[in-house]
């Protein structure tokens, strides 16, 4: 469970340790890149529009709990 009034989630790109977003802010230039928070919801989902193939990698999810919890999701990007 988070708690949504002291909990950060962000979601990174591992390939060069960038800081995509934290809960609603976004921390990139690249305005393909999203969070998608439901209200009332602990789901918190990178969104990339028109994802292209540079895009494939690792990306992962954390949030800052005691313990830390962190999921890491590949991204494989195929086709044109």
């Amino acid at each position: 469970m988070i708690d949504r009034l002291k909990d950060l989630v962000s979601w990174m790109r591992k390939r060069d340790l960038h800081i995509l977003t934290s809960n609603i802010y976004t921390y990139t230039g690249d305005q393909r890149f999203s969070v998608i928070h439901p209200p009332d919801s602990d789901d918190w989902d990178l969104k990339i529009e028109y994802a292209q193939q540079k895009d494939s990698g690792i990306y992962e999810c954390q949030v800052n709990t005691e313990p830390k919890i962190n999921l890491a999701v590949y991204l494989d990007v195929t086709g044109q």
